[in-house]
């Protein structure tokens, strides 16, 4: 019978460790946390929108007509809400967008009352060029 050598098996039960350790970085890096948060809000009409502006990459979500900046890391995923239209009661998000205009962020915003005759509620076009201030 062989003796046991724990060396090789500390080398094998190391290596086993290394292996599952990436495999859980790469399965939480932050492009994979955003790609199961759109997967997650598009269903319910969200979108994740990812953009560089001013050498400085973003993320946003859009979703019932309210816009959050995203703070993504290996550990975590931060929602800060950046726009969203006045409060109106019994009014629903109608329409909302987001894209890219030249070297700034264009989101519209579209609240629409509920009832016979519901008219425009709120939203409105907003740009930013940095991601931070809207006009």
């Amino acid at each position: 019978m062989a003796a046991f050598r724990p060396l090789p098996a500390l080398a094998l039960a190391g290596g086993l460790v290394l292996v599952l350790s990436a495999a859980w970085h790469a399965w939480n890096s932050p492009a994979r946390r955003l790609e199961r948060l759109q997967q997650e809000v598009a269903p319910k009409g969200g979108r994740v929108f990812q953009i560089t502006l001013n050498n400085q990459e973003m993320a946003f979500l859009l979703q019932d007509c309210k816009l959050y900046r995203l703070a993504v890391s290996r550990r975590s995923l931060r929602r800060e809400l950046v726009l969203k239209p006045d409060f109106y009661p019994f009014a629903f998000c109608f329409k909302q967008s987001i894209e890219r205009r030249g070297d700034s962020i264009e989101v519209y915003l579209l609240m629409q009352a509920l009832g016979a005759g519901g008219g425009n509620q709120g939203g409105g076009t907003y740009r930013s060029t940095d991601g931070r201030t809207w006009q």
